[in-house]
């Protein structure tokens, strides 16, 4: 497929293919790399957590109460893990794999969905309430729901949500192709948004950036990984089903951006691709 340019000279990162990994795994969901460059992963099917290392390599799995959806782990390395089912939060170490924290939302109409979080101490928590999606801060890894309705608004029905810095997230909705740019700008209700539509985007499942700030979307129906400008413009279509790209549906980089992560074959294995500058 051709790269399709709306940045010419934009400064990109290459892809090398190094290898995929299956540990008869259910359905992945969610990834996250950890501070030691292992990588933690979801398994919605199977109510487990696993942890492997930079190349795949299994190192320890744990039960979990109930299916986890999706995984954060902020730069001091503290892991979030959301578990809609139960309308809860796990907090974890993840290179330890030990469960320190778990809470719950009161609200029978509400679910947590997904999470996203930085190089520092803060996660954002996605929830879902009454048709609408929001986003919560979780400040120096403290959760708790005390007023849902008060949180920042990012569109309805979010599957996953990233983001790029404390004032914008980028997200995936339900049942439809377009990805959601939100932008708070000073204060809570103080906020613009933007649907991005992609004619060559089939069922956006993920999003995750670089150290360029560059945004890349899994297609899970498009079997392709787009690559975008933090103001929505594609830049190109890195990787694709000539790459062995087949209905992915969940992507990362390890916290020094030398290793993509893409969950493939939805949810059945990981393609691991070396980046080259």
């Amino acid at each position: 497929m051709a790269q399709v340019l709306a940045v010419p000279g934009e400064v990109r990162h290459g892809f090398s293919f190094n290898c995929s990994f299956n540990h008869d795994f259910g359905r992945i969901t969610g990834i996250a790399a950890t501070a030691k460059g292992n990588v933690l992963l979801c398994d919605f099917d199977k109510k487990n957590l696993i942890l492997v290392d930079p190349l795949g390599n299994y190192l320890k799995n744990i039960n979990v109460d109930s299916e986890p959806y999706d995984v954060a782990i902020t730069g001091e390395n503290v892991g979030y893990i959301t578990q809609p089912f139960t309308r809860s939060v796990l907090q974890i170490d993840p290179d330890r794999m030990i469960i320190v924290l778990k809470t719950s939302i009161n609200d029978l109409g509400a679910t947590v969905m997904c999470s996203t979080a930085f190089s520092t101490s803060l996660c954002f928590l996605c929830f879902n309430l009454e048709g609408q999606s929001y986003v919560y801060h979780a400040v120096n890894n403290a959760i708790s729901f005390p007023n849902l309705s008060g949180h920042w608004s990012i569109g309805p029905h979010i599957i996953k949500c990233h983001a790029v810095d404390e004032g914008t997230c980028f997200s995936c909705h339900i049942g439809h192709n377009y990805i959601t740019e939100s932008k708070m700008t000073g204060h809570i209700f103080m906020r613009r948004q933007q649907n991005i539509s992609i004619a060559t985007i089939d069922t956006p499942t993920d999003i995750c950036s670089d150290d360029n700030g560059h945004i890349y979307v899994s297609g899970q129906g498009s079997n392709n990984i787009h690559r975008l400008t933090q103001e929505g413009k594609v830049i190109d279509i890195p990787l694709h089903s000539q790459h062995g790209i087949k209905q992915p549906v969940a992507v990362c980089f390890n916290q020094n951006y030398t290793k993509l992560y893409i969950v493939n074959e939805w949810g059945k294995s990981v393609f691991i691709f070396e980046v080259y500058r």
